[in-house]
């Protein structure tokens, strides 16, 4: 993996953390990296698959493409013509106030927030509670 797709991954797998209201600067394995181009700039650069699949175990990943995959396609720039709710995630404006977190246009920063929003409403059972939370309610 490239450097800075490992920053991005450190980025991510930090922001995530603190949503969650974990400490990952203290996680064992924490090793400083230097960004060899701006954070924003590696945002706008990095596939979110690519982002979520370092961060999740293959299992979670799995379920997480899958819930992805039906809220929209890993689309950043869909819609739903009946709410609020948009991009890769189909999160509601208020979900993103609830997170303390700003609607992006950009992929990787959705996928965080999706990451979050599922971290919260389903705790340990993580993507895989959300994408059976999906498949009975159509909705997570």
């Amino acid at each position: 993996m490239r450097q800075d797709t490992k920053f991005v991954v450190r980025f991510v797998a930090v922001a995530v953390s603190l949503s969650l209201g974990l400490d990952a600067l203290d996680a064992p394995t924490a090793t400083p990296l230097t960004p060899v181009v701006p954070v924003r700039q590696n945002l706008m650069q990095a596939d979110a698959r690519d982002v979520a699949r370092e961060l999740l175990t293959t299992k979670q990943f799995k379920c997480f493409t899958q819930l992805i995959g039906k809220e929209s396609a890993w689309n950043e720039k869909a819609q739903n013509p009946t709410s609020t709710a948009a991009g890769m995630g189909q999160l509601l404006e208020g979900t993103y106030r609830n997170l303390g977190m700003k609607h992006s246009l950009e992929a990787v920063p959705q996928m965080v927030a999706a990451l979050a929003y599922i971290g919260r409403r389903y705790g340990a059972a993580g993507p895989c509670g959300a994408w059976r939370h999906w498949q009975v309610k159509n909705w997570y």
